[in-house]
């Protein structure tokens, strides 16, 4: 089936809107890049995802406009209305963002430590009541385990001998 100049043209218009989509889409990939996750690794995978996104977006665009047509204006109208978007929105909203990022990050690190002085603090009084509650416990063993040494001692001739008896001063 044939297309006609009309229904090329229209596809054209539409692949410059789906590529301004992509170029918000891009954006909001890149503010939560920026906000979250900075390493290399993430903006690999944050790139690869942007690439799988598009390229379906692209494939279903032409089933949708072009019958399953792929045609080569349908790729510069993308890449026109993300560099549109990139030159344009794109810088605006990247000046607003960085330096909302940035008084973010500050006040989260401030928040991150007094969390971790309020962490330190509630260690240390655990450590302490843990402490306490072992020494306790092992104070009773010991209690324990000297009293039951005590009553029941065997002499070297097999009689036994009890050492509470001769401190209280009975004999026997």
């Amino acid at each position: 089936m044939e297309l006609t100049f009309y229904q090329q043209s229209v596809a054209f218009m539409y692949s410059v809107l789906l590529g301004l989509a992509l170029g918000v889409i891009y954006g909001l990939l890149k503010i939560i890049r920026i906000a979250f996750f900075s390493n290399k690794i993430s903006v690999f995978i944050s790139d690869i995802f942007f690439m799988l996104v598009a390229a379906m977006s692209v494939f279903y665009f032409s089933l949708a406009f072009l019958y399953g047509y792929i045609r080569i204006y349908v790729f510069i109208g993308c890449i026109t209305g993300f560099l549109i978007y990139r030159c344009t929105l794109g810088k605006v909203t990247s000046m607003l963002y960085c330096p909302l990022i940035n008084f973010i990050k500050k006040i989260l690190g401030k928040i991150k430590l007094k969390l971790k002085k309020i962490t330190k603090k509630l260690l240390k009084i655990a450590n302490k009541i843990l402490y306490n509650i072992l020494t306790k416990m092992s104070i009773f063993k010991d209690k324990h385990l000297a009293s039951t040494k005590n009553e029941k001692v065997m002499t070297g001739n097999g009689k036994r001998n009890s050492k509470s008896k001769k401190k209280s001063g009975i004999s026997g």
